[in-house]
């Protein structure tokens, strides 16, 4: 995934377009913050996972794989994630590019978040799996590129797979393929750059999570009439959708519109994408299952008593990690509470999620 060295910037509101606003008085930017997507999941995962086991011999071990910059900012980066027991082994270092960078405008009042993100070397370090760069002065020759053994080999020893839209998707497409014929659980945070998917990134992928945002952008990209022979059992598809339009729609209120999220998400998997769940912020998160077999709603969590909306950066990385590390959790032997029921464990994934995101809000900066 990607990592981020960011730049915070207080101010009253988000400004209009072509206006220009300073920071909030008495205030400064708070800069070499370490973040980007894969490393806050990457950490997030980390401290969810340790807190939650038993003994030592129970805590889920987590590694990153990513690019660091040529710049000082890589020892931040490499610094926040070792020192949170995140594994860097996998990582590389690109010498043409600098760290990745975000600037993110925050309004304190009410935790909302704003942010242009500068990828450097997590769109551009990857020319060793193939990134082609016209800029790049020291392209990988045929024989230096990894192999696709050499992936499997690197990622065979892992039990889960966590990808995210702010590196390149080629290297997100071979990943997942090299995970898929290892039977390792693939998700995929679509948050990131809004692009197009490949539908072999699509099929290879177990859970995909956008927002309810990323999912109509996300859902544009494709058409209806993808792939008929998957029209068959319509008749039970559009009973499953009723039946979650009326059992959820209630529970969320009329700020979003039930039929268009699974109208998206169906859209979606007729193009080979399997379990979509979407979160829904304060709303909660849905999980439409592969083949709309069926439609898991869960609530969110409530914030602890007497805490309050501080930042919401991070806190959809938190739900991620949340959701995978429990979803983890279920698979492993040592695990205390299994739960029987498919439906159940993914409840309880989606609750632990929901948890991990309402904590991150009360805090700044949080990941987890």
């Amino acid at each position: 995934g990607s990592l981020n060295v960011d730049t915070f910037l207080p101010i009253s509101r988000f400004p209009s377009s072509g206006e220009n606003l300073t920071l909030l008085p008495n205030t400064h930017p708070l800069v070499d913050v370490p973040g980007g997507k894969g490393c806050n999941q990457a950490i997030a995962c980390a401290k969810l996972s340790s807190s939650t086991q038993q003994t030592q011999q129970e805590i889920l071990r987590v590694a990153f794989l990513g690019q660091f910059g040529n710049d000082s900012a890589s020892q931040i980066l490499q610094s926040a994630l070792t020192s949170n027991n995140v594994n860097i082994d996998l990582c590389g270092k690109s010498k043409q590019h600098p760290s990745g960078r975000g600037y993110v405008m925050i309004v304190p009042d009410s935790g909302e978040v704003s942010a242009v993100i500068s990828p450097g070397s997590n769109f551009y370090g990857w020319s060793k799996w193939g990134v082609k760069n016209p800029t790049d002065n020291d392209q990988q020759q045929p024989n230096e590129l990894l192999t696709d053994d050499e992936i499997k080999q690197m990622i065979s020893p892992h039990s889960l797979l966590q990808l995210q839209c702010e590196i390149s998707d080629l290297v997100n497409k071979r990943l997942a393929s090299a995970a898929k014929k290892l039977n390792i659980p693939v998700i995929l945070d679509v948050g990131g750059e809004d692009r197009h998917m490949d539908r072999e990134l699509l099929q290879c992928c177990d859970y995909l999570i956008p927002n309810e945002t990323e999912l109509e952008r996300l859902a544009g990209h494709y058409t209806d009439d993808y792939g008929d022979e998957r029209q068959q059992g319509d008749d039970k598809i559009e009973t499953t959708v009723q039946q979650a339009v009326d059992e959820i729609q209630p529970l969320i209120g009329q700020s979003l519109h039930v039929p268009t999220l699974l109208q998206h998400a169906r859209r979606l998997q007729k193009n080979g994408a399997n379990n979509v769940l979407i979160t829904l912020g304060s709303h909660g998160s849905l999980l439409v299952k592969k083949d709309l077999s069926s439609v898991l709603y869960q609530p969110s969590c409530p914030l602890p008593s007497g805490s309050r909306v501080v930042d919401e950066t991070g806190a959809g990385d938190c739900y991620r990690a949340g959701f995978a590390v429990a979803l983890l959790q279920q698979q492993c032997e040592s695990s205390k509470d299994v739960i029987d029921d498919d439906d159940e464990i993914l409840l309880h994934c989606m609750k632990f999620g929901s948890a991990a995101g309402a904590l991150a809000v009360t805090k700044k900066r949080s990941r987890a």
